[in-house]
């Protein structure tokens, strides 16, 4: 298991960074928008904590969504105007302020699970807005490596602590921006803002596919077994995140 901790999301990045050279930062913020990070670290928990635990943590997860697009907006507008350093700064510090917003939602009337889906709504119609850029981009050759190890690290950080924070933070920090902080960051770096703000534009298109996982395995959990429980929710993700791609390929 430590193994595929180590592997899976690197790998998954490096595929990203591929695709970002060959069609640009939107696409690959698209495809960052699948559970990529949170389904494995879903699986993982299941394995260690159980259903149960799980079922709460994948709520977690779903509330989570709202810190993460507070960051990636928090990121998109400081990068106009600061270096990779600040604007990053300043983003951890909204999602630990939107964080524990949603940790509070988490506890309230069943009627505020409908809030992150609407917030996802308004950062679908608004993100993608911005034209695509025809800027020529650099890469450097250390872009890729930094970001799988750093994708590697962070996800073995989040499971093997997620347990000590119990269901709900750990749900929340399974959606910890992980993806988005690191390709936002090494494309500031590498491209510029105006990257940036392609790339953000392409994981909001993205995420309805997430917040479905996370939802279905929240529903699924307890009811049938832990393998037909995530494979149902993957089902239901890709056939989302195909609908997206015709609103992005619209858009």
């Amino acid at each position: 298991m430590l193994i595929l901790k180590l592997t899976l999301v690197p790998l998954a990045l490096l595929a990203f960074g591929i695709v970002e050279r060959l069609h640009g930062p939107r696409v690959a913020g698209w495809l960052a928008g699948f559970p990529i990070v949170a389904g494995p670290v879903l699986v993982f928990l299941a394995l260690d904590h159980g259903a149960a635990f799980t079922a709460n943590a994948a709520l977690g997860a779903y509330f989570g969504l709202l810190p993460w697009l507070a960051f990636t907006a928090c990121y998109t507008c400081c990068s106009n105007s600061w270096n990779w350093l600040l604007s990053l700064l300043a983003s951890l510090a909204l999602w630990i302020a939107t964080a524990c917003a949603a940790l509070w939602l988490q506890g309230g009337p069943r009627w505020l699970e409908i809030l992150p889906f609407l917030v996802l709504v308004g950062a679908i119609a608004f993100y993608p807005r911005g034209k695509p850029s025809d800027e020529e981009r650099e890469y450097v050759w250390w872009g890729l490596p930094a970001r799988m190890l750093a994708g590697a690290g962070l996800t073995l950080l989040i499971t093997q602590f997620a347990g000590l924070m119990g269901m709900r933070w750990s749900g929340i920090f399974t959606t910890f921006p992980v993806m988005g902080s690191i390709i936002a960051i090494s494309t500031h770096v590498q491209s510029g803002h105006h990257a940036v703000r392609e790339t953000v534009a392409g994981m909001s298109t993205g995420l309805p596919s997430l917040a479905v996982f996370c939802i279905a395995v929240h529903a699924l959990l307890g009811r049938v077994e832990i393998w037909p429980a995530f494979g149902l929710a993957l089902a239901a993700s890709c056939a989302v995140h195909a609908l997206t791609w015709l609103l992005f390929k619209k858009r």
